[in-house]
């Protein structure tokens, strides 16, 4: 983050530093993308329930970009092509206990996750990372390694199948949540 602070004072100060146009250009659209989409999530990337709604919403937020500076847009797509940890069917449901998404979201994931057959063994190793598209929701990005979460944690699942607004009363539910709550998210990119 000390980098973006100081490529934000260099533009702020740039007639005095006495910079070349093209310098300038250069130093208004980074800071264009700092100020609107990477400072925001930065500021709200140590919350792991949150991470897999803001790393979507990151991601299409750059395709959108894509129409007002294609080069900076596609740079970070790229690099966010080896950082989709949170959007992987394992890390989809810390979504469930988020504050990011609405009770129709949330309930999507549910019915999924809920429809979705429990392996009888999780994989091992790297997880693969999904393909995502403008149109893509989490909901999309649940499947059958999307059990490991409430199976590790010995989570029963009827509380998935009642209305959100009723899940904070499930034991299950809350121990779930607190777990989520408490996991440290990594921030590899800032």
């Amino acid at each position: 983050m000390a980098r973006n602070l100081y490529s934000m004072k260099m533009f702020m100060f740039a007639e005095q530093l006495e910079y070349d146009e093209e310098t300038v250009v250069k130093l208004e659209r980074l800071n264009l993308f700092l100020g609107l989409f990477y400072t925001p999530m930065w500021m709200s990337s140590t919350l792991a329930a949150d991470a897999p709604a803001n790393d979507l919403q990151f991601m299409k937020d750059m395709m959108k970009f894509k129409r007002t500076d294609p080069e900076i847009a596609q740079a970070v797509l790229q690099k966010l092509e080896n950082h989709k940890w949170y959007l992987t069917q394992e890390v989809v449901p810390f979504a469930l206990f988020g504050s990011r998404l609405s009770d129709k979201e949330k309930q999507d994931i549910a019915a999924k996750l809920h429809a979705t057959e429990k392996p009888d063994s999780f994989r091992r190793g790297k997880p693969m990372f999904p393909q995502v598209t403008a149109k893509t929701t989490l909901a999309d990005l649940v499947g059958p390694e999307s059990h490991l979460l409430l199976d590790t944690l010995g989570i029963e699942y009827d509380w998935l199948l009642q209305p959100v607004a009723t899940w904070p009363r499930s034991d299950d539910y809350s121990k779930a949540g607190k777990f989520c709550q408490q996991c440290k998210v990594v921030n590899d990119i800032a």
